[in-house]
């Protein structure tokens, strides 16, 4: 059997190709990734599996004025309808929010006015799509991709993100030549932001939660392409291999052994603020008794590169320490920061060695329910930031998935973060059951299964 991964950026990666995904295949089928990334991702990947994989590289998709606007008029039209489907306005936060040259604002604004009159009507929205798709067939792009895969002959084509523009030309190509294809939905809050570019024949998805929401936001998808098979990006954490003694880690980060450590977890940046969450942590933090004081281990997004936390860090040496991602970059944009097996080792070992974690919406509070360690909600703005808000952002659509809101500590102000913090690290807390029933909604369990069941519908083709 051959296999084709197809791997448009770094980010699809760390959960399906350092997974244990590639060792549940059968051993004699022959892997093939096509991607972007370099030969030298697809060495190391070898190294951790022992298996050979072949490296087939992936050209970029010069998008044509007809087919943004088109894909973009897409967009708009299911963030509107969305909107009104679930009641919730935080979902038009998902257009775009940049600030653009005036006829870049201009043509924006008429895709806008293509997708306003697209929402009306559903059966719009298809049509517009069914015209996209069939965009995409008469590009050059297209040409050359069925060329590629005519030459590869793979048995199936596995994409790893569904949100790729490249990858979305790639598997309409395979898809014409009658290749199976079978896609992952990235991430729990990917589908009401209407980028599901990527439609491939087959779906993975995370939960029963999100096969819910794959019928709401399309419900032209057939319910018999849709399977529900967690996701592996758990599954590290229950790698005793990948797991370090308390006392190393400790040293190693520079750590006291004696104290409580709350993990500050950062967002990309399109959260302006974390910065200065992070200074008001520290700064609640100083005024408590050292007894009780935690200390912060810092761990930025891997996509952040700016710097930010630095001045923070710099005024709070000895309360905050800094374990960075140990992800390679290699050139562009943020889809060439690639993930490594030392990072996924380290993300293990703050999980299970940090006693909470702190941050504003992240995924890292299901990352710590896995060792059944609490999450601290950052839910106040910062008055100097009059652009964006933690409160909205904690209203979006994928939040509504909580069965109770204490599942995690709600931060609601600046002079809670002392309670917050005593209570995330001491108690009292709800039960643990409690706790866990937002995990148990947003990925299926046992969560150690899932690269198995992505194994199993791979090779039912």
């Amino acid at each position: 059997m051959r296999i084709c991964f197809l791997v448009p950026d770094g980010v699809g990666l760390r959960n399906y190709l350092y997974s244990s995904l590639i060792d549940r295949l059968p051993k004699d089928a022959e892997l093939i990734l096509l991607t972007v990334l370099p030969p030298e991702v697809v060495q190391e990947v070898q190294q951790v599996h022992q298996k050979e994989i072949r490296h087939v590289a992936m050209t970029t998709y010069r998008e044509a004025f007809w087919g943004k606007l088109l894909k973009e008029s897409i967009t708009y039209a299911r963030l509107r309808y969305n909107t009104r489907k679930v009641d919730n306005s935080t979902i038009m936060i998902n257009w775009t929010r940049k600030q653009y040259a005036w006829l870049t604002r201009l043509f924006f604004a008429l895709a806008a006015l293509v997708g306003w009159w697209a929402s009306l009507r559903y059966r719009r929205i298809v049509r517009l799509e069914k015209r996209y798709r069939k965009h995409l067939r008469s590009t050059a792009y297209f040409k050359e991709q069925q060329s590629v895969l005519r030459q590869l002959q793979p048995d199936v084509l596995f994409s790893t993100h569904q949100r790729s523009l490249d990858g979305s030309v790639v598997v309409e190509a395979a898809r014409s030549l009658e290749i199976p294809t079978l896609g992952a939905v990235y991430s729990w809050d990917n589908l009401p932001k209407a980028r599901l570019l990527v439609r491939t024949d087959r779906y993975v998805l995370w939960s029963e939660f999100m096969k819910q929401e794959m019928a709401t936001y399309y419900p032209e998808i057939a319910e018999t392409r849709l399977f529900v098979t967690g996701t592996p990006q758990f599954e590290f954490y229950f790698n005793p291999s990948l797991r370090q003694e308390r006392g190393d880690f400790f040293a190693e980060w520079g750590l006291d052994p004696n104290k409580k450590v709350l993990c500050f977890s950062g967002n990309d940046m399109t959260f302006p603020c974390d910065e200065l969450y992070l200074s008001d942590l520290a700064e609640a933090l100083m005024q408590m008794p050292e007894a009780e004081r935690p200390q912060i281990l810092l761990r930025r997004c891997p996509v952040d590169l700016s710097g930010r936390f630095k001045p923070v860090v710099a005024r709070y040496p000895d309360l905050i320490k800094v374990s960075d991602p140990l992800w390679k970059k290699y050139r562009g944009g943020w889809d060439f920061n690639v993930p490594t097996l030392d990072d996924i080792r380290l993300l293990v070992n703050v999980a299970l060695h940090a006693d909470a974690v702190i941050n504003v919406g992240s995924t890292m509070a299901h990352d710590f329910a896995v060792y059944d360690k609490p999450a601290i909600y950052i839910n106040y703005d910062q008055p100097a930031i009059t652009h964006w808000s933690a409160v909205v952002n904690n209203q979006y659509q994928h939040f509504r998935s909580m069965p109770t809101r204490d599942c995690v500590v709600w931060l609601n102000s600046r002079a809670e973060i002392a309670d917050c913090v005593r209570r995330a690290l001491y108690g009292p807390l709800p039960s643990a059951e409690v706790r866990s029933r937002w995990f148990k909604v947003v990925a299926l369990h046992p969560l150690e299964e899932a690269s198995e069941r992505i194994a199993r519908i791979m090779t039912a083709v």
